[in-house]
C-alpha cells in the first residue's frame, strides 16, 4: 500500500507542486501585500474606471493645472467673460460685380409750360402783363414785379424795349424778389452801367 503511495506522488510531483504555488500565491495576494507595493507598474491600463473612484475622490489638489478644457464642465456651469472691446475694422472686401441693368420706365407726362409776362413803363406801370397782380418802382431803375403764383423754380429773362414804337437801349438785371417767391426784382440801367429809369419786358417761363 505505502508503495503504491509513493509511486502515485512520484508521477504526479510536478502536478503538486504547481498546485501549491498557485494556493500559496492566491493567498498571499488576498491578504499578505505589504504596505504600498501597488504602484503604476502593477496596474494595468484600463484597470481603474470611473465605477472604482469614490465619490469626491478627485479634489483639485489632484488635478493638473491648466488640464481641464470648457468641454469638461457642464453647460452653464462657467460663467460668461465680460464682452470684449470690438476689434480693428478689417479691411473692405472686393467690390461685388455689377447687377443687371433695370428695365426702363415708362416716360412720364410732358408738364405744361406757362409764360408770365410783363411790359414795364420808365415809371414801373405796366403797359400790358400776363397774370401779374402788383408792380413797384423801389428807386431810380429798381422795380418790383409780383405774379399771382410761384415763381421760385422758374426761368427769367428781361430786356430794355419800348412798350409800342421805337427803340431803347441798355441793359436788364432780374432775380427772385427777395423774400417773396411770387416776385421778381428787375434793374433797368443805362450803356455805362448807371441805374436808369428804362422802359423793360420782362418774361418767366416755368
Amino acid at each position: 500500500m505505502l508503495r503504491k503511495v509513493v509511486d502515485h506522488l512520484g508521477r504526479n510531483v510536478v502536478a503538486y507542486a504547481a498546485l501549491g504555488i498557485a494556493l500559496g500565491g492566491t493567498s498571499y495576494a488576498a491578504v499578505g501585500l505589504p504596505r504600498n507595493s501597488v504602484g503604476p507598474l502593477q496596474l494595468k491600463d484600463g484597470a481603474v474606471t470611473a465605477k472604482k473612484l469614490a465619490k469626491n475622490s478627485v479634489s483639485t489638489l489632484k488635478v493638473q493645472d491648466h488640464s481641464l478644457l470648457a468641454a469638461d464642465f457642464k453647460k452653464g456651469q462657467l460663467p460668461r467673460g465680460a464682452t470684449g472691446a470690438a476689434g480693428p475694422a478689417g479691411p473692405a472686401g472686393p467690390a461685388g460685380a455689377a447687377g443687371q441693368v433695370g428695365a426702363t420706365g415708362a416716360t412720364g407726362p410732358t408738364g405744361a409750360v406757362t409764360n408770365l409776362w410783363a411790359v414795364l413803363n420808365p415809371d414801373g406801370s405796366l403797359a400790358r402783363s400776363s397774370a401779374v397782380t402788383s408792380t413797384a418802382k423801389i428807386g431810380t431803375g429798381i422795380y418790383n414785379v409780383v405774379f399771382n403764383r410761384d415763381v421760385d423754380t422758374c426761368v427769367y429773362e428781361a430786356t430794355i424795349g419800348q412798350p409800342g414804337n421805337g427803340t431803347a437801349s441798355g441793359d436788364a438785371d432780374v432775380a427772385l424778389l427777395f423774400g417773396n417767391t411770387k416776385g421778381i426784382y428787375l434793374e433797368t440801367r443805362s450803356n455805362t452801367g448807371t441805374l436808369t429809369d428804362l422802359p423793360s419786358h420782362l418774361l418767366v417761363v416755368c
